[in-house]
C-alpha cells in the first residue's frame, strides 16, 4: 500500500469537503513561442518520477485524467488536438516529480513531562537507547506541464505547480493532481481570435 501511494507524495493534499484549492502557477513562455498563434496540438503524455515503485494502474488513472484536464482546457481556449506529431504545431506532454522527507513530529507524547520538569537539572534523565524520535514523512511533489514547438522540439511554454502534504489516499491523490494539472493549464495563453 505504501508503494502505491509514493506517487501522491508528487502533489497530493487532502481535499476538505471537496472544496477546490487554487494553487499559484509558475509559468514561463519563451519570448519567440507565440503560443496564441498555434492552432494545433498532440498529446505526447509524460512520466511519473517518485520516491518510490508506483503501481501501474494507479499510473494508468493519473495519466488518463492528466491528460483529460489539460486537453479539455486547451480544447476551451481553442486549439485543435490531432492524432499524430507530425500534423500539430505544438508537442504537449506532463512530467509529476516527487520526493519526501522526514522531519520530526510536533505531536506531545502522552505522559511526556513537563518543560519545567525536564529543565530541572536534577531531573534530567537520558533518553532509552532504544527510543527512537517520533517522524511524520512530509511529500512535496510537483505537476509540470510542457508546450514544445513541433518544428524545433524547443521548449515554448511552460507551467509548474509545487506542494506540500502530509497525508491522503490514492484517490485523493489522483484528483489533486489532476485539479493541479488544470490549474496549470488554465495559465496557457488563449488562441488568438477564439471564442471565450
Amino acid at each position: 500500500m505504501i508503494r502505491r501511494m509514493a506517487f501522491v507524495g508528487a502533489g497530493a493534499l487532502v481535499l476538505l469537503a471537496g472544496c477546490a484549492t487554487h494553487w499559484d502557477v509558475d509559468s514561463f513562455e519563451a519570448p519567440a513561442g507565440n503560443v496564441a498563434s498555434r492552432h494545433t496540438y498532440f498529446w505526447r503524455g509524460g512520466d511519473f518520477g517518485t520516491p518510490g515503485a508506483v503501481d501501474p494502474a494507479v499510473v494508468a488513472l493519473a495519466s488518463a485524467q492528466l491528460r483529460g484536464a489539460v486537453t479539455a482546457e486547451l480544447n476551451r481556449k481553442g486549439f485543435k488536438e490531432v492524432d499524430t506529431a507530425a500534423a500539430a504545431d505544438m508537442i504537449v506532454s506532463f512530467q509529476v516529480a516527487g520526493t519526501q522527507r522526514f522531519v520530526p513530529s510536533d505531536e506531545r507524547r502522552i505522559g511526556a513531562p513537563s518543560a519545567t520538569t525536564v529543565l530541572r537539572p536534577s531531573e534530567i534523565q537520558p533518553p532509552p537507547a532504544s527510543t527512537v524520535p517520533r517522524e511524520r514523512r512530509i511529500r512535496e511533489g510537483s505537476v509540470l506541464v510542457f508546450i514544445d514547438d513541433r518544428a524545433s522540439g524547443q521548449l515554448i511554454w511552460r507551467g509548474m505547480v509545487t506542494e506540500e502534504t502530509r497525508g491522503g489516499s490514492t484517490q485523493q491523490g489522483v484528483r489533486m493532481l489532476t485539479q493541479m494539472a488544470h490549474e496549470i493549464a488554465r495559465e496557457v495563453p488563449a488562441r488568438a481570435g477564439a471564442p471565450q
